[in-house]
């Protein structure tokens, strides 16, 4: 069993993952093919036996037809080899032996035995030292007998049936194999359209349509993450609200269309800076959050300044050059809050105070920051 595993296993990192489904159906519908073989074999056996036995009372009713019921009769019947027709005669429910047939010595003593292997009213077939007998039973008229007529079965030979199925069911296997192959094709046509359509659904729900970048909800998610694994393993981090300053006036002097694209600019300023651990997120308008893993005070406020001075550099629009400036306002965690509504609100806070004085960065405090200062500090 472990050894059929492993080879499942090997065959998989074998065939590439688009094709696995196909392989899949093609190698079912070919053992599905095999099994539908064994079971015609079964039912063609089961067919010969049935035919057998029509044939068998039209022959023993030919035979017997307009003849009397004598000894004559029945030794004339008795002398036939022992591999062809043999006559055995019912006398109420028992079996009368009859001389010179060495047959009957081996047949059921009871009629019971016999109506127990009926496949049909005309008869049936009874198994007798590893070789099957068809027989018909046909009553005789005006008395309580019944004749027997028995006759060895021949199962026709192996390889003719393979002849035969080859002929008559090569074209149906074939057709088979092939519709469960573009039954794979199809399903797996439908499902790479059901997985696009899923991750279209997602990056709708999850991402910033305009900037790519993840939305309120997906920032949600990460946040909730990320104060797990830091109080897990006591570790601090940033979560900066970067607001622009001067866009409204980008967007009166150059349009709305030039402001999505400064805003694309802005984002692919900031993803540039940014480490693979950290997130930024576009949660509306021109306000932007970063959530900076694994960083303290210092190393948060050097990654601050660093997007400032890119922010700051100017844009070159279709309709000009344009320059803007922003204000961020900074919480960690856990030293200014420790679940994400507390950690944004005081985000939020220090970002609009020093937003009030031009632009800048700034940590929040318990003080709430003095609005006199608003130069960059850890105070």
């Amino acid at each position: 069993m472990t050894k059929f595993i492993s080879n499942i296993q090997y065959l998989k990192q074998r065939i590439p993952e688009k094709y696995r489904l196909i392989a899949f159906l093609a190698t079912t519908s070919i053992i599905g093919v095999l099994l539908i073989l064994w079971a015609v074999y079964n039912t063609s056996r089961d067919l010969e036996l049935i035919h057998e036995v029509d044939n068998l009372y039209r022959v023993a009713k030919a035979s017997l037809a307009g003849k009397k019921l004598d000894d004559e009769l029945l030794r004339a019947y008795a002398t036939k080899p022992a591999d062809d027709y043999q006559v055995v005669i019912l006398e109420g429910t028992n079996i009368i032996h009859l001389p010179d047939n060495n047959l009957h010595a081996r047949l059921p003593l009871e009629l019971r035995h016999l109506e127990q292997s009926r496949i049909n009213p005309r008869g049936g077939y009874v198994e007798i030292e590893d070789s099957i007998y068809t027989w018909a039973k046909l009553p005789v008229t005006g008395s309580n007998k019944h004749v027997v007529l028995l006759h060895k079965f021949v199962e026709t030979p192996p390889r003719q049936l393979v002849n035969i199925y080859l002929k008559r069911l090569f074209v149906p296997a074939i057709f088979y194999v092939w519709l469960m192959v573009w039954v794979g094709f199809i399903i797996r046509f439908l499902t790479g359209k059901l997985v696009a359509k899923n991750k279209e659904l997602e990056q709708m729900a999850l991402y910033d349509s305009l900037t790519g970048m993840p939305n309120r909800v997906l920032l949600n998610d990460r946040l909730k993450k990320l104060i797990q694994d830091c109080r897990r393993d006591q570790r601090t981090f940033g979560l900066a609200v970067i607001d622009l300053n001067k866009f409204k006036a980008v967007n009166d002097n150059f349009g709305h269309d030039q402001g999505d694209e400064l805003l694309c600019q802005v984002a692919d300023r900031i993803c540039s800076l940014l480490r693979t651990a950290d997130t930024v997120s576009r949660i509306g308008g021109d306000e932007f959050v970063l959530l900076l893993n694994d960083v303290n005070q210092k190393s948060c406020l050097h990654m601050c300044e660093r997007i400032q001075s890119a922010v700051l550099t100017p844009y070159i629009l279709r309709e000009g050059e344009a320059r803007i400036g922003s204000s961020i306002g900074v919480a960690m965690f856990p030293e200014h809050g420790e679940d994400p509504e507390t950690l944004m609100r005081h985000a939020d806070l220090a970002m609009y105070s020093i937003k009030t004085h031009g632009g800048g960065i700034r940590f929040y405090t318990a003080s709430q920051l003095s609005l006199e200062n608003p130069v960059t500090s850890f105070s």
